[in-house]
């Protein structure tokens, strides 16, 4: 018995180590595990100091949870809702919360902040750090053989042709579907281990066109040119350059270790008042006085001038998404563009009339129902005395 016990432990132990040989991220990943909703207490992260006085929503008194329209809140509550801040006509309208949420709790953005991360692209366009999205990778990771022809723009497209993760693609509908990764997968060497432990991995034929596939290393890649464009930590160009102007406050970034660059494709924690403020930033192209990207720029980036017909399908561009309300009776019609995160994080933007919307939750919700109830829910707020 006792060298039979003996020898579960030498094989046990024996699996072990081979288990932490192939991925000695292991011990992190028992600790940290995955990437939750409401910001954790232990971790590492950056921190975006963002700005001392964030910008005023004009919240109107008395607009909170007890004006939560019935439709809205049964789409709310079944689907885990968090938080859901409807921004219109220069005001935030209506702010409804679940349940142990405050308009002071941290929440992930999952991946809403791959659009963070393309806008820094196209800042990097503008001034002047790059001459176009035609550069390649080679001029960033010579290290790097099988990526060396992989352009910037096919990147900011998702169409590089890298393979790293099965599945995460955006149907049709325009709804994003990931694959939770296993211990062993290349997805959680790159979330655990950062982009250093993948990037031999990669490897994509960029001299062909390649169709769409959304991939996180897409995002990991240009995060790190990023830093190398402007030798700068990606979060200090956040902060710098969208959160800090957009008047948005404290934040944090999520960093596989101390002093490590950040996850670029993924878990920026803030308020949702403070998402808010960062879809206002985009929509409105920066500040008054200070337009975050030229004009023609920043509808491309946007993708304003994306084809009806496109939109009706669900389009992506530029690590933005741009889809359509067109459902028959609605008041509510016209062209929107959208951040989206992994379960339905939402940020909904429709410059043309005056609305922002942020919807965070456990699970999807539906896309275009809950603006169309966001617009419904604000009309009879507005028709209160």
């Amino acid at each position: 018995m006792r060298k039979w016990l003996i020898g579960l432990v030498v094989v046990l132990l024996g699996a072990v180590g081979v288990a932490l040989a192939y991925a000695p991220y292991l011990p992190q990943l028992v600790l940290e595990g995955y990437p939750p909703l409401i910001a954790p207490e232990r971790g590492n992260f950056a921190v975006l100091p963002g700005d001392a006085e964030p910008r005023d929503l004009g919240a109107a008194a008395g607009l909170a949870s007890a004006e939560f329209a019935s439709d809205l809140d049964a789409q709310f509550v079944n689907s885990g809702g968090t938080a859901f801040l409807v921004y219109r006509d220069g005001q935030l309208a209506l702010e409804h919360y679940g349940q142990g949420i405050l308009a002071t709790t941290r929440l992930n953005s999952f991946s809403m902040v791959k659009t963070l991360v393309g806008a820094l692209l196209y800042k990097a366009l503008a001034e002047g750090r790059l001459a176009d999205f035609d550069v390649t990778l080679g001029q960033f990771f010579p290290d790097a053989p099988h990526i060396q022809n992989v352009s910037l723009q096919s990147l900011l497209t998702m169409r590089s042709g890298i393979a790293f993760e099965a599945g995460g693609l955006i149907g049709a509908s325009g709804q994003k579907t990931e694959v939770t990764p296993t211990p062993f997968s290349p997805m959680a060497a790159l979330h655990f281990a950062g982009l250093p432990a993948i990037l031999g991995r990669l490897a994509a034929d960029g001299t062909v066109e390649h169709p769409f596939s959304y991939q996180n290393a897409n995002t990991a890649l240009l995060g790190a040119v990023l830093e190398r464009l402007y030798q700068r930590p990606l979060a200090e160009l956040l902060d710098e350059k969208i959160w800090r102007p957009a008047g948005a406050g404290e934040a944090q970034w999520r960093q596989p270790g101390v002093g490590e660059p950040v996850s670029a494709y993924c878990c920026l924690y803030a308020t949702a008042r403070d998402f808010v403020r960062i879809g206002l930033f985009l929509s409105e192209n920066g500040t008054p006085g200070e337009p975050f990207l030229p004009e023609a720029m920043w509808r491309e980036f946007l993708g304003f001038d994306v084809p009806y017909a496109a939109r009706a399908h669900g389009h992506y561009g530029n690590h933005v998404l741009q889809d359509v309300l067109d459902r028959p009776g609605e008041p509510l019609q016209g062209p929107f563009t959208y951040l989206f995160g992994q379960n339905g994080q939402t940020l909904y933007l429709m410059p043309e009339r005056g609305l922002a919307v942020f919807r965070s939750g456990q699970h999807e919700q539906l896309l275009h129902s809950a603006l169309y109830a966001a617009w419904r829910a604000t009309e009879k707020l507005q028709a209160v005395p």
